[in-house]
């Protein structure tokens, strides 16, 4: 199983693509599960479900850490049972959570449950990707979540404080031993915005692809609709297609 941590500035478009990538794996016969661990929970919402509907981890941490006493090999199947949903297409989705009250501190714990139910699904071997939908900014990374994924999709905008975060979180990931690196711009408008974010964060322009801006991209999330479904023709889904092949590449997925 492949793992991708997908990481960036909040407001980089950092759902729609993972929701659009996730979506072409899966149709094309890929078994794709999501963790989202933004405490925004947009994620099950962009394919069509209410995060109300699904029991988070952190609204159920404390029957967690019991079931978890008895060892994951027991209670990893109901842990992913009881706090997941399977869309249409065949993707489970696993929603962290936020914070369930003010004072409760940080999500370190409930980090630390995605972690085990990661190890958890790669060892029953039903999956070919796990994507992480991390929180926006470097923060996950610093608590260890992706030790030694396969890639860290880092999505940016065209701008110099977009491109900062990006440098910080490709930084923290070399630290992790994540594998490797690959760098997606959003609302680009020139060739040449890719290239200036890529010298900033210091990646190969090979390992850098480019999305239009799009109003149909704006038009599909204000109408809750899938963009692949609804604007199949637009400027920004044929680029996340090559986004899909070029991770797809790049893990040898």
């Amino acid at each position: 199983m492949k793992k991708i941590i997908a990481t960036g500035k909040g407001g980089v478009g950092k759902t729609t693509t993972l929701t659009t990538v996730s979506l072409m794996m899966a149709r094309e016969g890929k078994r794709v599960i999501v963790f989202d661990t933004d405490p925004s929970m947009n994620l099950a919402l962009s394919f069509g479900v209410p995060y109300q509907s699904v029991c988070t981890i952190t609204e159920d941490k404390a029957d967690i850490s019991h079931e978890l006493e008895e060892g994951i090999d027991a209670s990893g199947a109901k842990i992913l049972e009881d706090h997941s949903v399977v869309t249409e297409d065949g993707i489970r989705i696993v929603i962290m959570g936020a914070l369930q009250h003010g004072g409760d501190g940080c999500l370190c714990s409930a980090i630390s449950v995605i972690k085990i139910l990661l190890d958890y699904v790669e060892s029953t071997g039903e999956y070919d990707v796990a994507i992480v939908d991390s929180q926006a900014g470097p923060e996950v990374l610093g608590r260890g979540l992706a030790s030694s994924f396969d890639l860290n999709l880092i999505l940016s905008e065209p701008t110099a404080k977009s491109s900062e975060v990006s440098v910080q979180v490709k930084k923290l990931a070399d630290d992790l031993g994540v594998k490797e690196n690959l760098l997606v711009v959003n609302k680009i408008d020139y060739d040449s915005d890719v290239r200036f974010v890529a010298n900033i964060v210091g990646i190969d322009i090979s390992k850098a692809i480019g999305i239009p801006y799009d109003r149909d991209v704006v038009k599909a999330d204000k109408e809750g609709e899938l963009l692949l479904d609804a604007f199949p023709d637009s400027a920004a889904l044929a680029q996340l297609r090559n986004t899909k092949d070029l991770i797809e590449k790049t893990v040898c997925l």
